[in-house]
């Protein structure tokens, strides 16, 4: 009966896969059918000719098992390694902002120096140069001062403020940095990138000057930022002179360490988390650190690094120490290795 029906179909065209997978189906259910009955209805048979089946036909077309492909699929996503930003590799990364991250909500600050802000930057960015933060003679500002500066260019406590210099290496941003958390700016992080890798990234610039209405900026400030010098001379803290090493040699704090800040940037990044652990292995994390200069944008820079790095840091000034005591960074650069009161001739990130 089959074979006739078969020569019936003469010349036409030749069925497809699925009627002879159907027709094969339909043999081997006969056959399972007419043994079934034989045994009496032995389940044992059911199970046998659906197995038999599945071979004969050898299934393995993925749409039949959709359940199956989709796991795999997830299963392959899910093994993939997840891609840490920068941010998230340091222990303290929350003060570094990715440049995608940024948002509208953001008050972007340029705080280069020169004629850059003009030529290009971020677009809505507001510019304080980090100079004005420095009265005539170099110094710091009062916090007073400081506040008329921010004030007088629209920028408040309450805003999540992103800023941003020349480059990282450069300190300016580091130094602005210091600034507000001084004054206790509530929310303030350094842009993980220079306006060179923002412009790479594909993301607006402009050249426009912006400006924002005047506010008045209320400080907060913060004291331990900044050290004192009875706390400096208490010896309660590690003390690293960041100055060029030449001015280490001729006078320097009691007690002291030499960093040079090139050791901690690469091009014109702050290092990364384990170049910067091998730079401060010598450095412990259990006593404060008081990092000083006679340049605050070297000294932030190295105090900023500390901080993406989970320690404890604070500033100081070699001329403040210069001014309360004269007798003891004198005799300091004449005192034999190993005194007591003198300097440790280590420059950190060298073994």
């Amino acid at each position: 009966m089959i074979t006739t029906n078969i020569n019936q179909m003469g010349s036409a065209k030749i069925p497809d896969k699925r009627w002879f997978c159907a027709l094969a189906v339909s043999l081997i259910s006969s056959v399972a059918f007419t043994t079934i009955v034989d045994a009496g209805c032995s389940c044992s048979a059911v199970g046998d000719w659906e197995t038999k089946a599945a071979e004969f036909l050898k299934i393995d077309d993925t749409s039949v098992t959709p359940s199956s492909y989709g796991d795999a699929q997830t299963t392959t996503t899910t093994n993939q390694p997840k891609t840490v930003s920068r941010s998230e590799s340091f222990p303290n990364g929350e003060i570094l902002k990715p440049m995608k991250g940024v948002s509208s909500s953001d008050v972007v600050l340029d705080v280069s120096n020169g004629e850059n802000y003009a030529k290009s930057h971020i677009k809505n960015a507001i510019h304080i140069p980090s100079r004005d933060f420095l009265d005539s003679d170099g110094k710091l500002k009062s916090s007073q001062e400081l506040s008329i500066v921010l004030g007088d260019a629209g920028i408040s406590r309450d805003d999540p403020l992103v800023v941003y210099g020349t480059y990282e290496s450069s300190g300016e941003a580091e130094f602005a940095f210091l600034v507000l958390r001084y004054l206790g700016q509530k929310e303030v992080k350094l842009l993980d990138g220079s306006l060179a890798d923002w412009q790479a990234a594909g993301l607006p610039v402009e050249s426009s000057e912006n400006k924002k209405p005047r506010t008045h900026y209320i400080p907060e400030v913060q004291s331990e930022v900044i050290a004192k010098y009875d706390y400096v001379k208490s010896n309660q803290a590690q003390i690293v002179d960041v100055r060029p090493f030449v001015e280490f040699g001729k006078g320097r704090i009691p007690g002291s360490v030499a960093l040079d800040p090139a050791t901690i940037v690469k091009g014109e990044k702050i290092k990364g988390v384990e170049d910067l652990s091998v730079v401060f292995d010598r450095l412990s994390k259990d006593r404060p650190i008081v990092v000083y200069s006679s340049d605050y944008s070297r000294s932030s820079l190295v105090w900023y690094a500390l901080q993406l790095m989970g320690y404890k840091a604070s500033i100081y000034t070699w001329e403040d120490w210069k001014e309360h005591d004269t007798t003891d960074s004198q005799t300091a650069a004449t005192t034999s290795v190993g005194s007591p009161a003198g300097s440790k001739y280590i420059k950190l990130g060298s073994k």
